[in-house]
């Protein structure tokens, strides 16, 4: 049994003699307790939106260390495989943050994300807008178009990305409404990413995540691949998604996977089409388990 009390001491979190307490959310400004721990669980939660999910994460975050790294410096007594393959709140399902109502506006041209390589026909494609507070917002369709909820891709805040309220991630894969049947899908984490990948000629759909879940494993096949080509994010979560993936979808289709290059986080930072276009081609075939 992990002693989640302990730790959280040990990294200068603040707590109660309770299971359950209440602490000043470290990731925003916070006035008021709004971020819940329970150490019997080992779970977190924040009321604000900064997301939740295992304590593994919360102090991955908060100490600004990477898990793997605190987990092999530190000598406790902890077995890991408890929450090893379970997914985090933020990982799954969020339900944060606004239902946007007409507060959207077209996306002016002096807007930040035109400095990433996107054009207005881009953007135009998939209903882009912004807010208020000039970030972005991306809606979220079904199979059959229509917009289930938001994405917030926000510049100046954390965490970068928002959700509205009551959206159910693990059920959707976004840019599925731009597709029929495809010969090769490939399957990246977020919304940018696909919108890149598509608009330099490869179907892709985003699973919002590094892990897959199974109502998108069934969307995957409505679509009938031929070959699925794993494109998640170059960091550990990212590794983690496609061995997870690859179980998920062993025996249903052809799988490949993409390395991508060291000094990029995704592919959506690839900003040269025939560069990106190298990478995809080098993708490795999955062998399957041994």
């Amino acid at each position: 049994m992990m002693d989640w009390a302990s730790i959280l001491i040990k990294y200068g979190v603040q707590i109660s003699d309770e299971i359950q307490f209440d602490i000043v959310c470290p990731f925003h400004h916070d006035n008021t307790p709004s971020l819940s721990i329970n150490v019997e669980r080992g779970e977190w939660h924040c009321h604000a939106g900064c997301g939740g999910g295992k304590l593994e994460y919360f102090i991955s975050k908060f100490s600004g260390k990477p898990w793997k790294e605190i987990e092999t410096n530190e000598t406790w007594e902890i077995d890991f495989s408890d929450f090893e393959d379970k997914p985090s709140v933020e990982e799954e399902d969020s339900d944060s943050i606004i239902d946007y109502g007409d507060n959207l506006v077209d996306i002016p041209s002096n807007h930040w994300i035109f400095k990433r390589g996107f054009t207005k026909s881009i953007l135009d494609k998939w209903d882009c807008k912004v807010n208020s507070y000039n970030d972005l917002v991306i809606p979220i369709k079904t199979k059959e178009g229509t917009t289930s909820g938001w994405i917030t891709r926000r510049i100046q805040a954390t965490p970068k990305y928002m959700y509205s309220k009551g959206l159910k991630k693990s059920k959707l894969l976004y840019g599925i409404n731009h597709l029929q049947s495809v010969g090769t899908l490939y399957i990246v984490e977020g919304a940018l990413d696909a919108m890149w990948m598509d608009y330099h000629g490869y179907p892709t759909v985003a699973i919002l995540g590094a892990r897959i879940s199974k109502a998108q494993v069934s969307l995957i096949r409505s679509l009938y691949p031929s070959e699925v080509v794993l494109c998640l994010d170059n960091d550990e979560a990212g590794q983690r998604g496609i061995d997870r993936a690859t179980l998920d979808m062993e025996g249903l289709f052809m799988l490949s996977y993409i390395n991508i290059p060291d000094i990029y986080k995704d592919l959506q930072e690839i900003p040269n089409k025939e560069l990106l276009k190298k990478v995809i081609k080098n993708k490795a075939l999955w062998r399957g388990s041994i």
